[in-house]
């Protein structure tokens, strides 16, 4: 445990500057997400400008151009694929000993990072999900990761992940109502669906700085990193799901720098708003060294695994499943009002509400047929009815 504290204590602190010049708005300031890895892919560059917490969207910067050289004298070109969104024009990986540098072009000025190099190899030997309570005094399922590092080196390591789980639309009917005559007395009838709608599955990606602080250091093994908690109440664990967890070694620069971003992050995106302080990075303008650049480029060793699991591998009462919004159902509007319209009619070519079943008669007063909320009757509503390629049931 002392080893493990000493290590950390080795990271540099970070400059916090604090101060915004009077000559630039918080809306000028270059914000840059870049990552590079060992993995051969198209790698991704973000570039956009800073946000204002008074600003819901982000402001994205378009027609930049975008490079990645190494001093073996590679050129790796980015390309835009939607506004401030930069791909690598092939793939490429990331190779041990080599230097690494970006650069920026935009506007008539251009920015560099330092050159950097990929640290040493770390591999994860497992991720494992338990059930347990945090110590908010909340009951949910934690995913966790076991994890080797290089030996007698610092464990920097970062964590992303990408979520998939499945949906079930409680109230779905193998029918869908349409309206066969729009005209009073107006008609209705049901349909077959012509597509999936029962079951879904949705990804979302980790939106938060994840590391390996406070964690257990054993040689060069670290045991049981957690990356995820999901509460028991959360609808995305109540059938299956998925987690494909990246591990990324950083550099101590690298790993400082992301650790400060969270403390100063209030966001949902840690990179969306200018915090209070500006976190000196590694990129620069190369022409005005005092202009404020908010990101890091960072070129990381990854390593990634993929966990599954069922509701039924934690939870007994099948019944108690929960969903995302409260699916009861109501019987439909009387079909005509005495205004000669149809509330009914009104709720189907609206598409906020779907048929259940019919009343058959069992509400007094009430319309001939079951409506609920579309989410709770039609899971595209929520996710994709596309099963991904890599889904195990």
């Amino acid at each position: 445990m002392m080893i493990g504290l000493l290590l950390y204590g080795c990271v540099e602190p970070i400059e916090i500057d604090t101060d915004v010049s009077a000559t630039a708005t918080i809306e000028e300031i270059l914000v840059v997400e870049a990552t590079i890895t060992n993995e051969l892919k198209q790698h991704e560059v973000s570039v956009s400008r800073g946000n204002s917490f008074s600003r819901d969207e982000q402001i994205v910067v378009e027609n930049a151009t975008v490079s990645v050289t190494d001093n073996a004298g590679n050129l790796f070109d980015f390309f835009q694929t939607e506004p401030g969104h930069y791909v690598s024009e092939t793939m490429f990986q990331a190779e041990t000993g080599t230097e690494y540098q970006l650069q920026i072009q935009l506007g008539g000025k251009t920015y560099r990072s330092k050159t950097v190099v990929m640290p040493s190899a770390g591999a994860i030997n497992r991720v494992f999900a338990e059930r347990f309570t945090n110590n908010a005094g909340v009951d949910g399922v934690g995913i966790f990761v076991d994890a080797t590092v290089a030996p007698q080196e610092p464990p920097f390591l970062r964590y992303t992940y990408e979520e998939t789980y499945k949906i079930i639309a409680p109230l779905w009917s193998p029918f869908d109502m349409v309206v066969l005559d729009p005209r009073p007395p107006f008609a209705f009838g049901l349909v077959p669906r012509e597509q999936e709608e029962r079951v879904c599955f949705r990804s979302q990606l980790s939106n938060a700085v994840i590391q390996n602080e406070g964690i257990d250091v054993t040689g060069n093994s670290i045991e049981k990193v957690l990356v995820r908690f999901i509460p028991t109440g959360d609808y995305i664990i109540s059938h299956r799901y998925s987690i494909l967890v990246h591990q990324l070694v950083q550099s101590p620069d690298a790993f400082a720098f992301y650790r400060t971003l969270k403390e100063l992050s209030s966001s949902s995106s840690v990179f969306t708003d200018v915090q209070p302080g500006f976190i000196g990075g590694n990129i620069v303008n190369v022409d005005d060294p005092d202009e404020k650049v908010i990101g890091f480029f960072e070129v990381a060793n990854q390593s990634e695994q993929r966990l599954f699991f069922d509701y039924e591998d934690f939870y007994e009462d099948e019944n108690d499943r929960p969903y995302v919004i409260n699916c009861g159902f109501v019987s439909a509007p009387a079909t005509i009002n005495p205004g000669g319209t149809s509330p009914l009619k009104d709720i189907i070519e609206g598409g906020e509400f779907v048929y259940v079943r019919d009343t058959n008669g069992t509400v007094d007063g009430g319309g001939p047929y079951f409506v609920a909320r579309r989410a709770c009757g039609d899971c595209t509503a929520l996710g994709s009815n596309i099963v991904p390629d890599f889904w195990e049931e």
